[in-house]
């Protein structure tokens, strides 16, 4: 009985053995990170030792201006503003994304370094565009300072109905844990990088479904959101995101800037009764269903930047409007409804 204790002791260890080598060896090769690319655009010095970056086209007023989501780079935009010749774009890296400063920075922070940016590249009143948690981002803003805007685009917009599931706070919880000191180090060269590839194919493919996964998209994940820092925001704002979609709804119908909201027929993480939820709360806005997930920013950048002209243009705004200007842009391919 001892001996067969014995050797079960040591058939089981050779197992896990066995285990974790294949894991370690899995995470240097199929789960292997491609390198951080050099950073391209310009550099803003904000308050608090926070330095920003972003894409800027010139252009004319009024200035555009485009936050990406959870995670995101201002890369993540350019679909869109190439389809905006002649008006002055930028688009950032939110603070803890991309090649801004890294590391999880509150959603009251996320705000004020909106107003920063505003002031300190001279902006005026510009017209804010949002995908997904920049969608919230984009609403907090006109919340508190309906002054500065003169309109929302909102691109599969977080808020209303939108809540991120348990499952999603456990992994944030998960990777604040690997996150830590020492551990991420242990972390990196045993099974980190293959956990993060695994889980960010995962993510694309059900952001984009049912289109395919951008491949320039699902490359900056990998060599620039799944790297420490950009990690570190994500799970901050996935664990914040519940309260702070639930302190915005309850100021939507206070929000009066006019406002298109563009919603996927088939998003899998919006879902599309909260993009209506959204279009019907908000006392001036238009909805704009199409088809498609939740990645519109990229399989309808024709709607997006229609919305985005249909605002910038002179007189006053009427809601009616934006599908006609829609269609001049995007031909076919999309639904309206009010």
């Amino acid at each position: 009985m001892v001996l067969r204790r014995a050797l079960t002791g040591r058939v089981l260890l050779r197992v896990a053995a066995a285990v974790v080598a294949i894991v370690i060896a899995l995470n240097w090769t199929y789960g292997r990170l491609p390198p951080t690319p050099r950073p391209t655009g310009s550099f803003v010095q904000l308050a608090g030792g926070l330095r920003l970056r972003y894409l800027e086209r010139p252009g004319a007023s009024p200035a555009v201006l485009l936050i990406h989501g959870l995670p995101g780079t201002a890369e993540d935009w350019n679909g869109v503003t190439a389809l905006l010749p002649g008006r002055r774009t930028i688009a950032i890296d939110r603070p803890g994304y991309g090649f801004s400063t890294g590391g999880y920075f509150t959603f009251p922070r996320q705000l004020q370094a909106i107003q920063e940016v505003i002031d300190k590249l001279h902006l005026g009143r510009a017209i804010l565009v949002g995908h997904s948690y920049g969608g919230a981002i984009s609403l907090g803003f006109a919340e508190r300072h309906p002054g500065e805007v003169r309109g929302l685009v909102l691109v599969d917009a977080a808020a209303t109905c939108t809540r991120n599931s348990a499952f999603a706070r456990d992994q944030a919880r998960l990777v604040e844990a690997v996150e830590l000191p020492v551990l991420s180090q242990i972390a990196d060269v045993t099974f980190s990088q293959l956990l993060r590839k695994v889980s960010a194919e995962r993510g694309d493919s059900e952001a984009f479904d049912p289109a395919p996964v951008a491949p320039a998209h699902m490359h900056r994940v990998l060599a620039i959101n799944m790297k420490h820092g950009n990690l570190e925001a994500w799970a901050g704002e996935t664990l914040a995101a519940n309260g702070v979609i639930e302190g915005i709804d309850r100021g939507l119908r206070g929000i009066a800037v006019p406002a298109v909201v563009i919603q996927g027929e088939q998003d899998k993480l919006v879902h599309p009764p909260c993009g209506r939820r959204l279009a019907a709360t908000l006392p001036n806005a238009r909805l704009q269903m199409v088809s498609g997930g939740h990645m519109a920013l990229y399989t309808h950048p024709h709607v997006v930047a229609a919305a985005v002209q249909a605002l910038a243009g002179g007189g006053s705004f009427h809601p009616h409007e934006i599908p006609a200007a829609t269609r001049a842009l995007a031909g076919a391919g999309y639904s309206s409804h009010r």
